[in-house]
């Protein structure tokens, strides 16, 4: 038997359900209090059929811990995953609605990467469904 190969086939990546469920990107807690300025958490985006995605977002800084979640949309067309967003004026007065492209690697059906994107480049990890 031939070893197994070590990266998720693009075939697979195809698939319509690869994206659904719960994804984590987390940076670990310090083992200091933060600087000024630096944060650590974790996010989660649930991919749901119809193209909507809900976001979990929990940060903590030198001055505490904050959370907040929103409601988005996406559109999966492998291996480009658009996200929709909001983007402020350069005056900070005005705001418009966009959509971030990012290529989608995965690196097992429970690791994916975002690439060439407004996004961390850090992994994402799928969570156990409940």
């Amino acid at each position: 038997m031939l070893g197994a190969p070590s990266a998720f086939s693009t075939a697979d990546a195809a698939s319509r359900d690869v994206l659904m469920g719960c994804w984590e990107q987390a940076s670990h807690a310090p083992l200091v209090k933060p600087q000024q300025g630096e944060e650590w958490g974790s996010r989660s985006w649930c991919f749901r059929t119809r193209g909507r995605m809900a976001s979990f977002n929990f940060a903590c800084g030198r001055d505490g811990c904050d959370g907040w979640d929103g409601a988005w949309r996406y559109r999966w067309r492998p291996p480009i995953l658009s996200l929709s967003d909001v983007e402020t004026s350069a005056d900070g007065k005005g705001q418009s609605k966009v959509w971030r492209r990012c290529r989608v690697q995965f690196l097992t059906k429970d690791w994916m990467q975002l690439q060439d994107c407004e996004q961390s480049s850090e992994p994402w990890i799928r969570k156990p469904s409940r």
